[in-house]
């Protein structure tokens, strides 16, 4: 009976802890400017499309605390067309994606119906660039690490349900950005804004 006693006890105890945290999942899709530095640099004959970008992440926010920790896998996809100044000039129609699977902390208030916040974090790029899609020549692959800081505005439906906004800036390869320009890749240390809009689902 008291081992009967203790657990229920203890589930009861545990119940309420879990209504006090919250995981929430999202989702979200959007584009904006790939490649900021390469693109504008006049030394250079490269030119980005405008880039598709997505989300999927995980966030679970302990009670009481200011940061919510937040797992990310962030999709970019931008065409590339110009000149490969990396070898001998030859002629660029391709596309560079990326996939990056990052670590974040983010603030965000949701005890209103329009909340601001922000968030941060570094992660893992596996990064793919085809030099020429149209007679498929190897790609090129590269692995980072990136940072990504983002603002948020975020427009809450019901108890479970957001919208959000949220443009930021990802930062891939900043350790590479810090090498002689003469080591830098193409579609590599650079600079890239992203707009995004997704929704926000509270599991508990």
């Amino acid at each position: 009976m008291k081992k009967v006693v203790l657990s229920t006890l203890l589930l009861i105890l545990l119940s309420q802890e879990c209504k006090s945290q919250h995981f929430d999942v999202g989702f979200g899709v959007g584009s904006g400017a790939a490649y900021l530095v390469e693109a504008n640099d006049n030394a250079v004959d490269i030119s980005y499309a405008l880039p598709f970008s997505s989300y999927l992440d995980l966030k679970f926010t302990p009670a009481e605390s200011y940061f919510g920790l937040k797992l990310r896998f962030q999709y970019l996809n931008a065409g590339i067309e110009g000149e490969n100044w990396k070898n001998f000039n030859q002629p660029i129609d391709g596309d560079v994606s990326s996939l990056t699977t990052l670590l974040m902390l983010e603030h965000l208030k949701d005890n209103q119906t329009w909340n601001l916040g922000y968030n941060f974090g570094v992660g893992y790029t596996y990064q793919s660039f085809r030099p020429d899609l149209t007679n498929l020549t190897p790609a090129l692959e590269s692995r980072f690490m990136s940072f990504l800081f983002s603002g948020l505005l975020s427009r809450t439906i019901n108890d479970q349900l957001a919208i959000q906004l949220e443009p930021g800036l990802l930062w891939t390869d900043p350790v590479g950005s810090f090498r002689s320009s003469e080591k830098w890749q193409i579609a590599g240390e650079d600079l890239s804004v992203l707009l995004q809009a997704g929704v926000r689902y509270k599991l508990f």
